[in-house]
C-alpha cells in the first residue's frame, strides 16, 4: 500500500513525514526535490492493553509506507512527477496550513479529474466500432456522470457508485475519487480550537511542533505530559489510524509471551484469507481458527477464563474477520 504526503513550502509535510518514519529533516532536505519512502508504526493501544495480559517478550505493530512528495507548488518536470505519483498512489495524505491551501488543492485534484473525463469522452466518440456499442455506452454513461460532478466542482469521492462502477473506474486514477486525508497543521496555540470548515475528506489537526516534542518523552514523563496538556493521545496515532482505515484495512491480533503482534488485513477478509497475511501456507492449508474478541479478553484477562465462559470459539473458512479479534491459526501444508 502506498500512501503519498504532499504540501504548499513551509506547511509541515517533512515535519510530518519525519515524525511518522524516523527520518531526520536533515537528511529529508538533501533532496527536496526527489521522492522520498520511509515506513511507518501503526500505533494501536489495543497492543498496549495485550502487553498488560501477556507481557511479551516482543511487541509489533502493523506498518504502512509513506512516500513524501516535493512542494506542490513545483512546476515543469517536477509537477509531471507529482502528479504520477498520486495517480499511482493508494491513499493521498495533503498537509496544510490555510483553508486557502486545501480548497485549491482539491480544485487541482477535480481541474485534473475534468480533463481525463473530458477525454475520455472525445476518444469513446471517435471510436465507431459496432462490435463494442454496449460496451461504449454503458462507459460514456458512467463518464456523463462523473462529468456532471466535476463540472459542479465536488470530488467523485463524494458520488455513491455501485460495485460494477468502483470496478470500471479503478483503471482511471481519477485522483479525487482516491481515499484522501487532510491534515491541519495549526500552531500549539490553535491546537485545541476546533476546525471550522467542513471538508469532503477526513480531516485531522495537528501542531507538528508539538507532536515533536510528545514524540521525544517516553514512558511516565509522556503520559505526565500529555496529562497537563489535556490530551489524551497524540494526534500522530489518530491520524496514522485514519490513513489505515481509509486503505480498507483492519488489524487482527496474535498473541502469547513471545510476542503481541498487529497484522493488517482487508475488510471483509475471511479467516485463511486474514491468515495469509501471517504466512501463505495458513492460506492454504487452513484447518480453522482459534478466536478470542478483544473486548472479551481484556474484560476478563485470561483465555482459560474465556475457555470457562464458552467466549473461546473456533471458526471456519467462511468466518468473516471484524477489526481487533484475537487470532490462532490450525493448518496443515
Amino acid at each position: 500500500m502506498k500512501i503519498v504526503i504532499c504540501g504548499n513550502p513551509q506547511a509541515g509535510q517533512q515535519d510530518l513525514y519525519s515524525l511518522l518514519t524516523g527520518v531526520s529533516l536533515e537528511q529529508i532536505r538533501l533532496k527536496p526535490m526527489e521522492v522520498q519512502v520511509g515506513v511507518c508504526e501503526v500505533k494501536d493501544s489495543r497492543i498496549d492493553k495485550l502487553n498488560e495480559i501477556y507481557n511479551p517478550k516482543k511487541t509489533a505493530y502493523t506498518k504502512i509506507e509513506y512516500s513524501l512528495l516535493p512542494d506542490f507548488v513545483s512546476q515543469g518536470p517536477t509537477k509531471n512527477l507529482i502528479f504520477t505519483e498520486l495517480k499511482n498512489a493508494d491513499e493521498i495524505c495533503y498537509v496544510a496550513r490555510t483553508h486557502e491551501d486545501i480548497a485549491n488543492f482539491i480544485s487541482e485534484l477535480i481541474i485534473f479529474d475534468m480533463m481525463l473525463t473530458e477525454k475520455r469522452l472525445e476518444s469513446i466518440e471517435k471510436d465507431q466500432r459496432k462490435k463494442y456499442m454496449e460496451i461504449r455506452e454503458k462507459e460514456i454513461e458512467l463518464m456523463q456522470m462523473c462529468k456532471k460532478q466535476l463540472d459542479a466542482e465536488k470530488p467523485l469521492s463524494q458520488l455513491a457508485f455501485n460495485e460494477d462502477q468502483i470496478k470500471a473506474l479503478k483503471p482511471y486514477q481519477f485522483l479525487s475519487f482516491k481515499p484522501t486525508v487532510i491534515v491541519v497543521n495549526v500552531g500549539e496555540d490553535q491546537i485545541k480550537n476546533a476546525l471550522t470548515k467542513d471538508y469532503p475528506y477526513p480531516t485531522i489537526q495537528i501542531c507538528a511542533e508539538l507532536e515533536a516534542e510528545i514524540n521525544s518523552l517516553a514512558g511516565e514523563e509522556k503520559a505526565e505530559f500529555l496529562k497537563e496538556m489535556g490530551i489524551e493521545e497524540p494526534a500522530l496515532n489518530k491520524m496514522t489510524r485514519v490513513v489505515y482505515e481509509g486503505l480498507g484495512l483492519i488489524s487482527f491480533f496474535t498473541v502469547g509471551a513471545d510476542e503481541v503482534r498487529a497484522w493488517p488485513t482487508k475488510k471483509n477478509s475471511t479467516a485463511p484469507e486474514a491468515g495469509a497475511a501471517i504466512h501463505s501456507d495458513i492460506q492454504k492449508g487452513f484447518v480453522c481458527a482459534e478466536l478470542m474478541k478483544y473486548d472479551d479478553l481484556i474484560s476478563n484477562k485470561s483465555e482459560v477464563k474465556l475457555k470457562e465462559l464458552g467466549k473461546f470459539y473456533l471458526k471456519g473458512r467462511d468466518y468473516i474477520v471484524e477489526d481487533g479479534d484475537v487470532l490462532s491459526f490450525r493448518f496443515n501444508v
